[in-house]
């Protein structure tokens, strides 16, 4: 939290200095979709319980990084001046989102993989320039999370949570736009 904190500061003092720009959100009006590739890394805790051993509780925890596609599709519509706000949904299938944990010394394994993440976010925005745009986006994000392994009965448990990031935007004189975003979906 301390990093949405910090992230949502330094987004504040930039819009501050936005004022400086002769900016109007014309540019970013209407609707869009969007073809997306995303790095993210996923964390996960965990309680593992064996009444058969003489520690029968442990914890642990296991991450990894990859790297996934995504499809996206909002509107933008104005507010006054160089205000904006978008409505959108983002679609993330099934792919490379799984990862692998193995126990060396019993050989013991597990197989977890997220699939078909659905967000559906609002992205309040304000133009720094003629084509460019600083936004904050806040989604409530469903998905599941299917494990398999040795001691594990095929399971699919459904996650949701909420997402939290701010970035920039930029809209060419063609049409296409580009976005460079940083933040974070947390799952209960």
């Amino acid at each position: 939290m301390k990093i949405i904190k910090s992230l949502t500061s330094i987004f504040m003092s930039l819009m501050l200095l936005q004022g400086f720009a002769k900016a109007d959100a014309s540019a970013f009006q209407g609707a869009y979709i969007g073809v997306q590739g995303s790095i993210a890394g996923v964390e996960l805790d965990g309680k593992y319980n064996d009444p058969t051993q003489t520690n029968p509780n442990s914890t642990g925890q296991v991450g990894m990084t990859g790297m996934f596609g995504s499809v996206q599709a909002g509107y933008h519509a104005g507010g006054s001046g160089n205000a904006f706000v978008g409505l959108g949904i983002n679609y993330t299938p099934s792919g490379d989102a799984s990862f692998a944990a193995k126990e060396l010394g019993n050989n013991q394994k597990v197989n977890l993989e997220l699939s078909d993440l659905l967000e559906v976010f609002i992205e309040p925005s304000v133009a720094v320039t003629s084509n460019s745009a600083l936004f904050v986006r806040l989604g409530y994000t469903e998905g599941e999370l299917s494990a398999t392994g040795t001691d594990v009965q095929n399971q699919t448990i459904d996650l949701d949570g909420m997402t939290y990031s701010l970035g920039m935007k930029t809209v060419t004189d063609g049409g296409f736009y580009i976005k460079a975003e940083a933040g974070m979906t947390e799952f209960d």
